[in-house]
């Protein structure tokens, strides 16, 4: 499996935790339990070709799923599965369904992370696996990533939610969680996600620290294969400190 299509598959598993998905046309619908944007996704599943009208029918397609279920939705789309020309469509077509882009993200990877650079801060871990820390959770990332409060409890605080492979890590200062990763084994990669520090606490390697961490878990039990990663622009001069490499990129579109 070539780089980008490793980065591609990990995420579309990630992305899987917010609903179950199916796969048409192309297309695959992942659909959450909210009208949200960012919780229900298409995904492109193969190629598109320079036909005209090709791109054009896989976001009416989207338009339509997501329309009947009366939600907000984005797509992700990988600059791999577009030709040059195809990709040169981006800004008019998705305009078109009244969607915009709200990030451009470069697909990263890493075989492995070496030594930090400076000491990094002492923290205690957990895993999230009860209410406690899905509650904890579920606050940082509305902080973190400015969801509403309510609809970043209702996708991340119910117990049925966390049954698939993606697993999370809270670190701890003081008794609060403060930073976070998610990690996923798929497609003979580690992904990494939902990298975050609280307000107020950047800047002091928290986020690091508690990376090292999870990666750590999954290598111990046995978890191989380079790490990847898609790069929001806060996190970009982090991720390259620490030696990932971009080999793909993504635009999100979303209606909201």
């Amino acid at each position: 499996m070539r780089a980008w299509e490793r980065n591609a598959a990990n995420l579309s598993a990630s992305l899987s935790f917010y609903g179950p998905a199916e796969i048409r046309g192309g297309v695959k619908l992942i659909n959450s339990a909210v009208s949200y944007s960012v919780f229900n996704i298409a995904l492109l599943t193969d190629p598109v070709s320079d036909l005209d009208g090709e791109l054009e029918r896989r976001i009416q397609l989207a338009a339509g799923h997501y329309g009947r279920l009366g939600k907000q939705w984005s797509f992700w789309v990988c600059e791999h599965l577009l030709s040059p020309r195809t990709a040169s469509r981006l800004t008019r077509a998705f305009p078109a369904w009244g969607m915009q882009c709200i990030a451009e993200s470069p697909g990263m990877e890493l075989d492995e992370l070496a030594p930090p650079r400076r000491p990094l801060p002492d923290l205690s871990y957990r895993r999230v696996s009860d209410s406690d820390t899905r509650a904890d959770f579920a606050h940082l990332v509305a902080n973190c990533f400015h969801i509403p409060t309510d609809i970043s409890h209702r996708i991340y605080g119910e117990e049925g939610a966390w049954s698939g492979p993606l697993e999370v890590w809270l670190g701890y200062s003081g008794g609060c969680a403060v930073a976070s990763t998610a990690v996923i084994a798929a497609a003979g990669a580690v992904g990494i996600y939902s990298v975050a520090t609280q307000p107020g606490f950047r800047g002091k390697g928290l986020a690091e620290a508690v990376m090292r961490h999870a990666i750590a878990q999954m290598r111990q039990r046995g978890e191989h294969g380079p790490l990847v990663l898609q790069s929001s622009p806060s996190g970009l001069e982090l991720y390259r400190r620490l030696g990932f490499r971009r080999n793909t990129r993504y635009w999100v579109f979303s209606t909201e």
